[in-house]
């Protein structure tokens, strides 16, 4: 019976379909060549070039071999990768979704490729935000990777570190270190101490470490770990950077600011050497030594590290990127404490301003910056106007049920 309504009718005979023409080796040869330049352009970071290229190559080859070809499959697979190192994750995850379906169709769901599709898939939906739907996706691949190629294959070990990763943004942070220690000491026996991999896990195991409030012990994994990158590396290589500054976090922790000020100095100095003054990653080094001066009382010198940085940032991000809000308030804070609380207000009122512009009003960031605006009033005596703005910020925790952790200090 058809369900769809209306009498069955018998179906006209489909007409065969034309068999694919065979691909000139000459043809296969040219877009091999072009898809090894795509992959050329994306090791030197120019992910954009790099996209156009794979976009072109997946066209010709989806024509030329079909679309569940392991070539037309590879090229999908690098323009998703390229997607999601270029801010476009939405994009990025539907293709690896259609890449991964591909793979199952052609190579069955245990293939290591079509694991390795649905590994992005786990990645991209963490940078979406969306923890719980990666965490199921990285068990599940795990599993498969664990059934087929065995718990210390480097490929099982990369989908537990990125698991790890997940469960500390899923709060779970006890979880989290456990899986993470448990990676570092696997990749260690596997790869070696000094391998890159084994210190990413290493470095995993600091974080988690210091979310857990074990600042002390974060700090001597985070000088282990920059210490290695170093000799493995090299001292001006990313990674080292990257530990250096976890370093400088963990001091002001610990309240060793005049320490972190030292080290945030001469990691100022060294990015600016290697990737130049206006970096995003010099002026948040840079943003690191202001709080820290702050922290030992040095206002005036706290005040014109964030307004510097906080032009900087407006220039080459612009003035509603995050990072330069989070310098707008330094500047703030720096005010505030110099007892300067009407220019204070000011820029906490606009600081609250743009976030809820780009944010939302209900945005933990933006209540947290009307809870500044609030503190602000009540110093200049404006109790009333402070009374209204917090219950105006209680409202909108309770109806939006808010309560992350605002991303607004050091």
């Amino acid at each position: 019976m058809d369900h769809r309504g209306g009498s069955a009718r018998p179906r006209a005979r489909e007409a065969p379909r034309p068999e694919r023409p065979t691909p000139s080796p000459e043809l296969l040869a040219v877009l091999t060549g072009r898809h090894n330049a795509g992959l050329s352009l994306g090791r030197l970071g120019r992910w954009e070039e790099a996209g156009e290229v794979h976009r072109a190559v997946a066209t010709e080859r989806e024509h030329a071999l079909g679309p569940d070809h392991p070539d037309t499959l590879a090229s999908r697979y690098e323009v998703g990768f390229t997607l999601s190192r270029t801010g476009r994750e939405a994009d990025a995850l539907r293709e690896f979704g259609r890449v991964a379906e591909g793979r199952e169709r052609a190579l069955g769901p245990d293939h290591p490729e079509t694991l390795a599709a649905r590994q992005e898939m786990a990645y991209v939906l963490g940078r979406l935000g969306r923890h719980f739907e990666a965490h199921q996706v990285y068990t599940s691949v795990l599993a498969s990777r664990e059934r087929t190629a065995g718990p210390d294959h480097p490929d099982t070990l990369h989908c537990r570190h990125n698991l790890a990763f997940n469960l500390s943004r899923l709060g779970r942070l006890e979880d989290s270190y456990r899986t993470a220690e448990e990676v570092a000491e696997a990749r260690t026996r596997v790869l070696g101490a000094g391998h890159p991999d084994t210190l990413t896990t290493r470095y995993e195991v600091a974080y988690a470490l210091g979310r857990l409030g074990r600042w002390t012990e974060a700090l001597r994994t985070y000088r282990d770990v920059a210490a290695a990158r170093a000799g493995a590396l090299g001292p001006d290589h990313p990674d080292t950077l990257a530990a250096r500054y976890e370093i400088g976090i963990s001091l002001g922790r610990l309240g060793r600011s005049a320490e972190a000020v030292e080290q945030y100095r001469e990691l100022v100095a060294d990015r600016a050497r290697v990737h130049g003054a206006a970096d995003p990653e010099t002026l948040r080094a840079r943003h690191g030594l202001g709080v820290n001066l702050g922290r030992l009382a040095r206002w005036e010198e706290a005040l014109a590290e964030a307004r510097d940085v906080c032009a900087v940032r407006e220039r080459v991000l612009g003035p509603g990127h995050p990072d330069t809000l989070v310098s707008l308030r330094e500047v703030a804070v720096g005010l505030g404490w110099l007892g300067r609380w009407s220019d204070a207000l000011a820029v906490y009122r606009q600081v609250a301003e743009a976030r809820e512009r780009v944010l939302g009003a209900d945005h933990p960031d933006a209540l947290a910056s009307r809870n500044d605006q609030a503190h602000c009033l009540e110093q200049l005596g404006r109790g009333g106007e402070a009374v209204e703005l917090y219950r105006r910020v209680a409202a909108l925790r309770r109806r939006s049920g808010a309560d992350r952790p605002p991303a607004t200090g050091s």
